[in-house]
């Protein structure tokens, strides 16, 4: 999207909620609205490139993170919270409670 152009909310059923992608500047950072349902979880992921900002809107979440899967340490987060996730952080979001989260990052758009 070009910096005067509007455009779509982009939306994506997922297994664990729903994605909506709201920015997508091409090399620059992406935006979505993360709804996740109570009790559902993210695949355990690591990006070598991406770096991402999740700030908790509603709801109450659980991040595990760690340097690699055998060292993760859990962080639970209430809403208003913001988390800082490195380039190469291991981590997975569980949902204690239907949340929704803003995540910005780095990366080209690609769907969790």
């Amino acid at each position: 999207m070009d910096e005067s152009e509007l455009g779509e909310v982009l939306t994506t059923e997922q297994p664990w909620g729903k994605e909506e992608v709201f920015a997508d500047v091409e090399g620059r950072f992406v935006g979505k609205v993360l709804h996740v349902r109570s009790g559902e979880r993210f695949a355990l992921q690591m990006h070598l490139d991406e770096e991402e900002v999740l700030s908790l809107m509603s709801g109450a979440v659980r991040i595990d993170l760690g340097e690699d899967a055998d060292s993760l340490t859990s962080i639970v987060m209430v809403q208003g919270q913001t988390v800082h996730l490195l380039p190469s952080s291991v981590h997975q979001i569980l949902a204690t409670e239907d949340s929704m989260l803003l995540e910005v990052s780095n990366a080209s758009r690609e769907f969790s």
